[in-house]
């Protein structure tokens, strides 16, 4: 992965879209469009050392203009860093390095993805969602979504996918919108009753909990799996070693990994998630994990 420089980006929007949930939209350079579905960008601060850290954010989506592009992030207000985003008006600028990471890809030959997302691991997935509506409208893929929340005031982006042409089932644990409980069980019951092809893959990003638990799931129907994890990460791009996650390597043996740099998009059969669980490396990127989720 080639690092990126860094660069100022210009806040245009701000705004709250639900309880302690805002979406960012960012001026910056052309390139910023070509971002794959997955990849992030560090956000710090061009005035005074508090946060000292930049913080991750996952891009939602991205549009190319005369001669600069827009993104958009979305967040969660979680500690002090993103408050301080959540407080910035239009015109305030950000220091920005990205895209950063690699990102989601799904092979011509599949013709099924289930997407499942949890809290603000929703912006890559939506993204990704996004990419292949190309394909969905020529019937080459289809695409299921399954989102969980804590309430329904969690659940972001539903009437974005939807548009986009993907069947979005929901699950909340208060049981305020979809099924009732947690989205993994969800999960289970859909390929129970829907008995996936030999082309369908699963693709998740959401707290580590939600990632550990697909990993079985995708192990007993069979479905490659891969995972966008969170992760501490102070520069994004392999130079501090804040995000070593523990994977199965050649012949077995075990091997380390950064979120940053080798992900944060990885094969989910490959993580080993009870060592990654007792804190070897990060937690499990959506939008980083500096404040509970990239905060």
């Amino acid at each position: 992965m080639v690092v990126s420089s860094e660069f100022h980006v210009e806040i245009v929007a701000n705004k709250q879209i639900a309880p302690e949930y805002f979406s960012m939209r960012l001026a910056g350079p052309v390139r910023l469009a070509r971002f794959l579905p997955g990849q992030f960008l560090m956000l710090g601060w061009t005035d005074g050392l508090d946060p000292l850290l930049p913080r991750a954010m996952s891009i939602r989506r991205a549009r190319r203009g005369e001669g600069f592009a827009e993104v958009e992030i979305l967040y969660k207000v979680c500690g002090r860093g993103t408050a301080r985003l959540a407080a910035m008006r239009p015109g305030r600028s950000l220091r920005a390095t990205g895209p950063l990471g690699n990102g989601f890809e799904v092979p011509r030959k599949v013709a099924h993805v289930i997407l499942v997302a949890g809290g603000v691991g929703v912006p890559p997935i939506a993204a990704l969602v996004d990419a292949l509506a190309g394909r969905m409208a020529d019937r080459r893929i289809a695409v299921t979504v399954l989102l969980g929340g804590r309430s329904k005031v969690d659940l972001l982006c539903v009437s974005d996918l939807r548009r986009a042409g993907a069947a979005v089932h929901v699950a909340t644990e208060d049981g305020s919108a979809g099924h009732e409980g947690l989205v993994t069980d969800l999960l289970k019951h859909y390929l129970y009753t829907q008995h996936p092809t030999p082309n369908t893959r699963l693709y998740a990003c959401g707290p580590y909990p939600m990632l550990a638990a697909l990993a079985p799931i995708a192990e007993q129907y069979d479905l490659p799996y891969h995972a966008s994890m969170e992760a501490n990460m102070a520069c994004g791009f392999g130079a501090c070693m804040g995000c070593v996650v523990p994977v199965t390597a050649h012949k077995q043996e075990r091997a380390y990994r950064l979120v940053c740099k080798d992900g944060p998009v990885f094969d989910g059969h490959k993580i080993l998630w009870d060592e990654h669980k007792t804190g070897v490396g990060g937690w499990g990127l959506g939008v980083g994990k500096l404040e509970g989720r990239k905060g």
